[in-house]
């Protein structure tokens, strides 16, 4: 599946210069996916990015932000309850997200990750599979839903019990870590 869409951006580059995040340039690498002579340069997961805080009771717009805002403690939404950011950029695309939106769950106490993966329902024990062998369920559990409509997974992650999220993340470390995350996830998908 990532073969398919990271092959296609690849051939669609224009010179030998290609712009590949560092998780596309490995997993091209170690699919023998780059023609001869490339060169990576590596892309950043926030340029082209749309980045928004909104009210999470009315999804109002708070704020368009600038790249500088990743530089905040995710701990902002903690103290900041009433609000989530949202993440959009094409470099989601590879990886089947349509984007990613961060809130603090004053509820459940945790963080939590919310976003869309356009991956077909056979894929579910993969899916499930993937995210059991990441995730302390003994804690919480994650929750996923097909929604057949729109040909989604509706996935909402708490993050504070995935191996490897630690609290004291930037909102850019966050990110980069879901990114990571999501991308291995959708690379042992077949």
């Amino acid at each position: 599946m990532i073969t398919k869409k990271l092959t296609k951006k690849i051939e669609e580059t224009a010179s030998n210069n290609l712009v590949l995040t560092m998780e596309e340039k490995v997993f091209a690498e170690e699919n023998l996916l780059l023609p001869e002579g490339s060169n990576v340069i590596q892309q950043e997961l926030f340029s082209d990015a749309i980045l928004e805080r909104y009210n999470k009771e009315t999804d109002e717009l708070i704020s368009k932000e600038s790249s500088a805002f990743l530089q905040t403690s995710i701990s902002y939404f903690k103290e900041n309850m009433q609000e989530f950011i949202y993440w959009e950029t094409p470099i989601l695309d590879v990886i089947s997200v349509d984007a990613i939106a961060v809130e603090y769950d004053e509820v459940f106490d945790v963080y939590t990750a919310m976003f869309g993966l356009f991956i077909q329902k056979k894929y579910t024990t993969e899916i499930r599979a993937f995210l059991d062998e990441h995730y302390n369920s003994e804690k919480m559990q994650y929750s996923m839903m097909f929604a057949g409509n729109e040909g989604l997974w509706e996935i909402n992650l708490p993050l504070n019990y995935i191996k490897g999220f630690d609290d004291s993340f930037t909102m850019e470390d966050a990110y980069q870590f879901l990114y990571s995350l999501i991308f291995q996830l959708v690379s042992n998908i077949k």
